[in-house]
């Protein structure tokens, strides 16, 4: 068991000795994967820590209906009541045109605007928080229900335009889902060149190696090394792309989020996700070269 592992130990380091004697070509080779793997990495980091932050906003969707100027005490109370009896409303809450001019000179930090107006125009409002188990679909109905209460002159659907947004990040995750597995697939096959042409230039070593007994896993086993080495460094470099990509989007992506009052903090590849990614690339520059591998050996196996 012991000479096992140190076989193996061997074939490891003369792999990687091999690839460090050629720097340049194998640099630009991983670095061709790694650039490749960060496309869909990077869109997948950036989709994932967007989609958390609209899901907070998109969890207690509200509807807010803007009174007529002209609406008094009267329509107030009797949309009151229609929204405390509403089988589909949660809860609600009156903001006056008072307060409404209050909290804006307060939020833009112009005390004193209402002076050099002739009256508020801001309306009255009612905020709307229809009830948790309220279908998505059933949100469109809720606000045009709404919208025709007495002197209602607006419904404006608060998480609207994030629920579009949650769609739109749905649509980037599956689209690197989807580049993830091209690239899968252009790892199997660029491994599977990469081995083929290694082993068309050691053929006559091969060939040595099987006159003299070399069973097919020693003469394979050299070459799985290789593609491991590929998929490990590979993934290492896409790390550090991916990160440093994440180092110069987020302030971009976090200066979106304040304007809505919210803070983004977009996140390199944790440890979990490194060694998935790590297996994955592994798992498939070993099947390229397994591929490669056992085809030569079946072709010069005596017919």
């Amino acid at each position: 068991m012991k000479h096992f592992f140190y076989l193996h130990w061997q074939d490891a380091r003369q792999a990687l000795r091999k690839m460090l004697r050629q720097p340049l070509g194998n640099l630009l080779n991983l670095l061709m994967l790694a650039i490749a793997m960060s496309l869909p990495v990077s869109l997948y980091l950036t989709a994932g820590s967007i989609q958390h932050w609209v899901g907070k906003l998109t969890a207690a969707p509200q509807i807010t209906l803007f009174m007529e100027l002209s609406a008094e005490q009267a329509d107030i109370a009797a949309v009151q009541s229609s929204l405390s009896a509403h089988p589909r409303v949660a809860s609600f809450r009156f903001v006056s045109r008072d307060q409404a001019l209050h909290d804006l000179e307060q939020r833009s930090g112009l005390t004193g605007i209402s002076e050099g107006l002739e009256g508020n125009p801001l309306p009255d409002a009612f905020i709307v928080t229809p009830k948790s188990e309220v279908a998505p679909e059933e949100l469109d109905m809720l606000q045009k229900e709404l919208s025709g209460l007495p002197m209602v002159e607006q419904s404006q659907f608060d998480a609207a335009w994030a629920r579009r947004l949650h769609g739109l990040l749905d649509l980037a995750v599956k689209l690197a889902w989807f580049l993830g597995g091209g690239f899968g697939l252009a790892l199997v096959l660029i491994t599977h060149n990469t081995i083929r042409m290694q082993i068309l230039a050691r053929q006559e070593e091969i060939e040595v190696a099987k006159l003299i007994g070399a069973t097919d896993s020693f003469i394979r086993r050299p070459f799985l090394y290789h593609a491991f080495w590929v998929g490990m460094l590979s993934t290492l470099c896409c790390w550090g792309i991916s990160t440093l990509f994440v180092q110069q989007a987020a302030p971009a992506i976090n200066q979106f989020a304040n304007l809505y009052g919210e803070n983004i903090q977009l996140a390199a590849l944790n440890m979990f996700e490194l060694g998935m990614l790590a297996a994955s690339s592994i798992a498939l520059c070993l099947l390229g070269a397994r591929l490669a591998a056992d085809h030569h050996l079946r072709r010069a196996r005596p017919h």
